[in-house]
């Protein structure tokens, strides 16, 4: 190993080749703009006039949710704490069902184009509404700007481009190319990005494991990040089967209930190819997710191989570089492949920022504009349409700013404050959809509650300077690193301050939890795994809304419209409902009966 480098950096072919996929997601928008100038209807816009195709949806919805968290997040995840993660795929494809058994039967026949408009139908008026609406504005306002801000860290890692013009750059990207061309736009990009995404993951992954002797070397230099099984009841661990397990399903079943679930499902012609959407995006979710976490697994058994971790040795000071860095590592002397890489993760990305502006879009036409303006015709709406991307796109380039100073995986810092908004938003769906007495004014007060109270951990848990933060798995050796980590050198991109800093913190990360530590009850409280965030809220929501709404519950209970609530009976499969039908007396013929 050479050092790290300053010229390791992109070269001409790897600007070319990021440069591909930019210019490809933009005439992808063009090309829809023309072949639709036609047919310039807000249902066109939004919907893709409910006639597409189950797989490329689905293959959309993956995308769409993952973006540099997946990318960056996770294979650092592995990297620093191993492939315990992966658990959570079981909850993922389960979350992943329900909302194949209870968000399709609801959503597609109703054809809303917003979401939030399920809650007007629902309740009879608007204030649950515009509650839902606030809470899913930011939560995906912030998530935009958690994915811009990770592409740009990856840029700044791997070619030098400033925080600032990265940022600027993929929003601009995505705002031009949804704003003209609409729904289709964002699903056909989608899968072009997809292609290059796995594409990147899989040229990572090869090399990373040849680079550590093959598979097998691989496996048992990483054997310390094979750590996937963990039955520890205990609810403050980060990571356990039980945590990871239960923690997600309502997690994922949120994604189906957000306004880009919502378009994606009701885009479909029928209820069971927007079913088909969810089997055709579990598989693919939890294969990726997978692989991305044997990532983070094979490039700590590379550095462990050369013996040279760049996270112990001072080379890296946040862990999300991890990476971006090990690409230039890796591939600095393979033009185009680092490129293939950011083209990758900016594929993720621009998915990710494409759909919220469209998701976004479509809920200010729907909720706001066409509530206060009722006759206003369709073309001018679509116009304003296009405006409002703009805007909300200027939102998330503020927040993806703001998150410039954020440390620690992407996907914790993802789900520990989006937590406080997702959970409750499922336990309000939930709530809505099978308890037909809900009163609306119990809905809105219950779902504040649930926010309240995870925001309330969330941020106890995460700026309690007394707190004591998981600590990584024992890091790989630097006895082969060609340099001091602690002293300013010619290959060194950190230098003395910043490299002691981070080994300063990386001694305390390692033995900030011992079994000595006490603990006090608020900071146990505040201890209380991340992945549980969600299920929290949601929880708080259901049982705060059915007290109140019992409590006032009117004489005369109107009578609700149809499709906005389903039977718990919805759950049994339909296999074993027709055998108890056939058995029944009642389903006997004449002749049978006599």
């Amino acid at each position: 190993m050479e050092g790290t480098e300053l010229t390791k950096t992109f070269s001409a072919v790897d600007y070319v080749v990021f440069g591909i996929l930019m210019l490809g997601s933009l005439l992808i928008g063009v090309f829809f703009a023309f072949r639709d100038k036609k047919r310039s209807s807000t249902e066109n816009y939004f919907l893709g006039d409910r006639k597409l195709n189950a797989i490329p949806v689905g293959l959309s919805f993956v995308v769409t949710f993952q973006s540099s968290i997946l990318i960056l997040g996770f294979p650092a995840e592995g990297y620093a704490y191993g492939m315990q993660y992966g658990v959570q795929c079981i909850g993922v494809v389960f979350g992943y069902l329900i909302a194949s058994i209870i968000a399709v039967p609801i959503f597609h026949p109703l054809k809303v184009a917003s979401v939030y408009e399920y809650y007007k139908l629902r309740y009879g008026r608007n204030n649950v509404r515009y509650v839902a609406v606030v809470l899913g504005a930011i939560h995906y306002t912030f998530y935009m700007g958690i994915v811009m801000y990770g592409t740009a860290l990856a840029l700044d890692s791997v070619a030098g481009l400033p925080y600032w013009a990265s940022i600027l750059m993929f929003s601009t990207v995505a705002v031009i190319y949804t704003s003209i061309g609409g729904f289709k736009a964002v699903i056909w990009t989608d899968v072009f990005q997809a292609i290059i995404m796995i594409t990147g993951i899989i040229a990572v992954l090869v090399k990373t494991t040849i680079d550590s002797g093959g598979v097998g070397n691989a496996l048992r230099l990483g054997k310390s990040r094979i750590n996937i099984f963990d039955f520890n009841p205990n609810p403050t661990v980060r990571h356990t089967f039980w945590t990871l397990v239960f923690g997600a399903p309502t997690q994922y079943l949120y994604l189906a209930i957000t306004q880009a679930g919502i378009q994606r499902i009701n885009s479909t012609p029928t209820q069971d190819s927007a079913r088909k959407l969810f089997y055709v995006a579990a598989p693919i979710f939890a294969l990726t997710w997978i692989l991305v976490l044997f990532q983070g697994l094979t490039i700590f058994s590379y550095y462990s191989s050369i013996g040279c971790d760049p996270l112990a040795s001072g080379q890296v000071t946040n862990l999300n570089q991890i990476i971006p860095f090990t690409m230039l590592e890796l591939f600095h002397a393979y033009p185009g492949l680092p490129g293939l890489f950011i083209a990758a993760l900016s594929a993720a990305s621009l998915s990710t920022i494409s759909s919220g502006l469209s998701s976004l879009s479509a809920v200010t036409y729907e909720d706001f504009i066409k509530v206060f303006f009722k006759n206003i015709s369709d073309q001018k709406g679509t116009n304003i349409s296009k405006v409002v991307v703009v805007v909300f796109g200027l939102i998330a380039v503020g927040f993806a700013f703001v998150l410039s100073n954020v440390d620690g995986p992407l996907g914790q810092v993802m789900a520990s404050f989006m937590g406080a908004i997702s959970g409750p938003e499922v336990g309000l769906f939930l709530l809505s959809a099978f308890y037909p007495r809900a009163r609306p004014n119990a809905a809105v007060i219950a779902t504040l509650s649930g926010m309240c109270f995870v925001l309330w951990i969330s941020f106890g848990q995460n700026f309690s300077a007394s707190l004591p933060k998981a600590p990584f798995l024992p890091l790989g050796p630097t006895d082969q690193c060609p340099v001091n980590p602690v002293t300013n050198s010619t290959y060194s991109v950190f230098n003395t301050t910043d490299q002691t800093k981070l080994l300063s913190t990386i001694v305390t990360e390692q033995t900030s939890v011992s079994p000595q530590y006490e603990k006090s009850g608020l900071q146990t409280f505040y201890s209380i795994s991340y992945m549980y965030f969600n299920l929290i809220g949601c929880t708080i929501v259901i049982i705060v809304g059915l007290i109140i709404s019992f409590f006032t519950q009117p004489e005369a209970q109107e009578e609700l419209p149809e499709h906005v609530t389903l039977p718990f009976s919805v759950f049994i499969p339909s296999c074993i409902k027709n055998m108890y039908k056939r058995k029944g007396p009642y389903d006997l013929t004449e002749t049978e009966m006599t």
